[in-house]
């Protein structure tokens, strides 16, 4: 399923390996990819190769975001916010670009782990450390390689470009172990527990069943974000 996010700034992703895998060679990333999670069923995860870095999730967003809300004032109400994970919220002028904050998010806090490269998102990520959380969305929306890069891969997708909000991407990443659901329109990143490359997409699939479960329409599709395969 190709689907995509939608609302007002730049135009929208689609939900499809072969739209994000060019972005991310377009942006200067190597050694990762991005392939399709077709079920969360043990027997079809098996077939995900490994290692599993990170999964992006794109799901109808106001039928999720009541639900969504709950379970980050269960988390504050507990003193679980993180500290030392790669966070930005979304402003409403990039608003059609959750689809490349959830990448993004993945890519940063996976810094350590893959190649990030020497190019557009690397000049941008550097900047983004040194600046606070709120600040991290304006420096994306201002920087006009990574626009043009963005809208490059939005008009290469197959869907039409959505009048109105219908799609919202977020993230689960494995960062030091630990499984983190990152959303930028969540006020923090969501810990989840334990995860390993081998396990990171079924470890996940807990927190998207539980999200299934609590909204009417199924319109779910999964990418998992892995190591190439050479």
């Amino acid at each position: 399923m190709s689907a995509r996010e939608g609302g007002g700034g730049w135009q929208a992703l689609e939900s499809n390996p072969e739209t994000i895998n060019p972005f991310l060679k377009k942006i200067g990333i190597g050694g990762v990819e991005c392939v399709d999670v077709f079920s969360f069923d043990d027997e079809m995860l098996e077939f995900i190769p490994k290692p599993q870095l990170a999964m992006i999730l794109c799901f109808p967003s106001s039928e999720a975001r009541e639900f969504l809300q709950t379970q980050y004032d269960e988390v504050e109400k507990n003193g679980q916010k993180p500290a030392d994970v790669f966070f930005m919220n979304q402003s409403a002028d990039i608003g059609n670009a959750c689809g490349t904050f959830a990448l993004f998010h993945s890519l940063a806090n996976l810094e350590n782990r893959i190649n990030i490269g020497d190019g557009k998102f690397k000049n941008w990520f550097e900047k983004a450390k040194l600046v606070g959380e709120d600040e991290r969305s304006d420096l994306l929306s201002e920087d006009t390689e990574l626009a043009e890069a963005h809208e490059e891969t939005a008009e290469e997708g197959e869907t039409e470009q959505p009048d109105n909000v219908e799609y919202h991407f977020i993230t689960y990443v494995n960062k030091d172990g630990k499984l983190y659901e990152i959303d930028s329109c969540a006020p923090f990143p969501r810990p989840l527990g334990n995860t390993t490359d081998e396990t990171l997409v079924k470890d996940a699939s807990v927190a998207v069943k539980q999200l299934m479960d609590n909204v009417q329409q199924l319109s779910f599709s999964a990418m998992a974000l892995v190591g190439k395969q050479e």
